[in-house]
């Protein structure tokens, strides 16, 4: 007679009770299942790339001017796109003269980067000055057009003698410096969305930063180098606040000032303290704010804070 199998039909029974599913073993699998930690996919943070070794990966085009002598890549810019950033050099040269009438000698080399550049694929490229080969980078990405950062550039190119005397050295001097080349910026600029406002009001953004980090000018005003942007944004805000108080020609003089930026120094151009000066500003703020609703304030801040993300940290 032939062997019978008998099989156990609830093992195959849509609602029969499998022991596999109700016993020990299942109980041990759905345990390290639950345990199993959720894959989360990490980015690879994007590594610096020193100025040197940028120079040698980019196919470089050339273009001069009466002030300027300009690289750019040739594999994302055009040469009329080229032409056209060489312009407007020219033409914010002329507007930043009439502010300070200080200038650089000979040609000053202005170099115009993509951050998408296949070349430059895993590394990160931030606008910047560089005082040592006395050249300006402008750098292009996804969320910023290669002239957002022009004026406030070149406001440290032109003043070059001036910026290698103070900047990092002189107390005081560095922060005034940077917020006096955003003052230039928000004055001069042509673009609608330049470094580091984007498109805000200032006194919006310097409302949202007081809110948020509690740090104070009188608290870092005096630091050599300020690696965090927000300490160069406030002081930007402020600067421009200085301009629209006391008038534009004021705070450009005071800009001028070969030493030490202290009370003093304040009290002299405008009359109080930097404590005296911030707490009026301070109290100034909500009036500011008054022809705007929390509603269009909120707007301007969400836009900024993505605008400003890639600079937190510069």
């Amino acid at each position: 007679m032939p062997m019978v199998i008998e099989r156990d039909q609830r093992m195959y029974e849509p609602n029969g009770s499998d022991p596999l599913a109700t016993g020990p073993l299942s109980a041990a699998l759905g345990s390290a299942h639950s345990e199993r930690p959720s894959r989360v996919i990490t980015t690879k943070p994007q590594l610096p790339i020193s100025d040197q070794e940028l120079r040698a990966r980019i196919q470089w085009g050339h273009q001069l001017s009466s002030h300027f002598e300009l690289l750019y890549d040739r594999i994302s810019f055009s040469e009329k796109r080229a032409f056209n950033l060489l312009e407007s050099l020219e033409i914010a040269y002329s507007l930043i003269f009439h502010f300070t009438h200080e200038s650089f000698p000979d040609r000053l080399q202005v170099y115009a980067i993509d951050q998408r550049q296949p070349a430059l694929l895993g590394r990160t490229v931030r606008p910047h000055f560089n005082l040592e080969e006395r050249a300006i980078y402008l750098v292009e990405s996804s969320s910023q057009n290669v002239q957002a950062e022009l004026v406030e550039l070149l406001t440290h190119g032109m003043r070059i003698a001036r910026y290698s005397r103070h900047y990092g050295r002189t107390p005081g001097w560095a922060l005034l410096e940077d917020g006096f080349a955003i003052f230039l910026s928000e004055r001069l600029s042509t673009q609608p969305e330049v470094f580091p406002f984007y498109g805000a009001e200032a006194d919006v953004i310097a409302s949202h930063l007081y809110r948020s980090n509690k740090e104070t000018l009188v608290s870092i005003w005096n630091m050599a180098h300020h690696s965090n942007a927000h300490h160069i944004i406030l002081a930007g805000a402020f600067i421009l606040y200085l301009g629209d108080t006391f008038s534009d020609d004021r705070v450009s003089t005071f800009s001028k000032s070969d030493y030490a930026i202290t009370n003093d120094t304040f009290r002299t151009f405008f009359g109080g303290t930097l404590g005296d000066l911030e707490a009026a500003w301070q109290q100034h703020l909500p009036l500011s704010l008054l022809s705007l609703t929390e509603e269009e304030q909120d707007v301007m801040v969400q836009h900024w804070d993505r605008a400003i993300d890639c600079r937190r940290h510069y």
